[in-house]
Order: C-alpha cells, then structure tokens, then sequence
C-alpha cells in the first residue's frame, strides 16, 4: 500500500472542488491513481488520456516531487509510486 498526497492546480482544481488530498493506492502506480480519480471525479481520466489518443495528453501535465528531490514530470502512466510522493497534477 502507497501513501501519496495529490495536489490540483489550475483547471483540475475546478473540476475537483479541491486543491489537494491524500491517496493510498495498492499497486501504487499513475495509471491505477487516475483510475481512482475518474471513479471520484467522473470525467477526470479523460483530461489525462483522452481515449481517442490513449496516451497522456500534452495539455495537462502530472509533476512529481519525492522527498529530498527535485521536482519532475511524469510522462509514463505505469510509472511507480513510492510512499511520501506528492503529485501536482495540473
């Protein structure tokens, strides 16, 4: 089980009603977190992988800031999740 805290900025806030929360995913990777998003936040999965594409959309973007590091885009959607990871999706 991963523990992370996500933050919405910009158009994501709005379509969320909130700027952050936290999150404990069980295999921990962003495509099973935009998963959970789009069962809380109907819709929200396709900001991010619009279906007719399959692939993460350029117009969005997921950043990711582990303790200790520097900040970091996330472009591949099996990417894996640690404990303590805070995303800035936007």
């Amino acid at each position: 089980m991963v523990e992370i805290v996500v933050k919405y900025g910009g158009h994501i806030s709005l379509a969320t009603g909130r700027l952050e929360e936290n999150f404990h995913l069980k295999g921990g990777t962003v495509t099973e977190l935009v998963d959970q998003l789009d069962k809380k936040y109907p819709g929200f999965k396709e900001m991010f992988v619009p279906p007719q594409y399959g692939i993460m959309n350029m117009r969005t973007a997921i950043f990711l800031r582990r303790p200790g590091g520097p900040a970091q885009p996330i472009l591949d959607p099996s990417f894996a999740l640690q404990d303590g990871d805070c995303l800035l999706m936007w």
